[in-house]
């Protein structure tokens, strides 16, 4: 009897743990209620070294009922970014902002209260999708139910690099 009770315990925790893992993934909405024209990703950097530098997402949607939809976050590259409205005479267009983190240095020394400045590494959860390098996913709440889009076929524009300011000549 103990034998056939381990392996009834045995049968259930391997269940529960199969169903932890699928119950982690998100469903994606095969149709929404609005359209996407065109999705762009562009790199930039600034002409100045304090100035940064990033990745845009371009995205032009039409047929946004703003009343009872709301764009939330954007996922692409296994990054995630909030989706800001950046319409002029409402032609749609939406971005999504991805800074790139400046490279910080890291003090060593063999004291170590020379190293209580440095910052803890950020480690990065786990990315809820599997993505092509040409896809991202929206994410928005329809009449208060957060939902799920993947927008394919994200074309890669040339990079932009911004002009450095002018020198101070005295």
């Amino acid at each position: 009897m103990n034998k056939h009770l381990k392996k009834i315990l045995f049968i259930l925790l391997l269940i529960g743990f199969t169903n932890c893992s699928t119950s982690q993934k998100i469903a994606l909405q095969e149709k929404i209620p609005f359209k996407i024209v065109s999705a762009f990703a562009q790199e930039w950097t600034a002409g100045q070294k304090e100035g940064g530098s990033g990745l845009n997402v371009h995205i032009t949607i039409q047929n946004l009922n703003k009343d009872s939809i709301t764009l939330n976050d954007f996922y692409f590259r296994g990054r995630k970014t909030t989706l800001e409205d950046a319409s002029t005479n409402n032609n749609g267009l939406y971005v999504a902002h991805f800074i790139n983190s400046p490279e910080k240095d890291i003090i060593l020394h063999k004291d170590h209260k020379h190293e209580a400045g440095n910052e803890p590494p950020h480690l990065k959860g786990k990315f809820p999708f599997t993505l092509e390098n040409d896809e991202g996913v929206i994410s928005y709440t329809e009449n208060g139910t957060l939902k799920y889009y993947k927008v394919k076929n994200i074309v890669d524009k040339f990079p932009v690099y911004y002009p450095s300011a002018p020198e101070n000549k005295q």
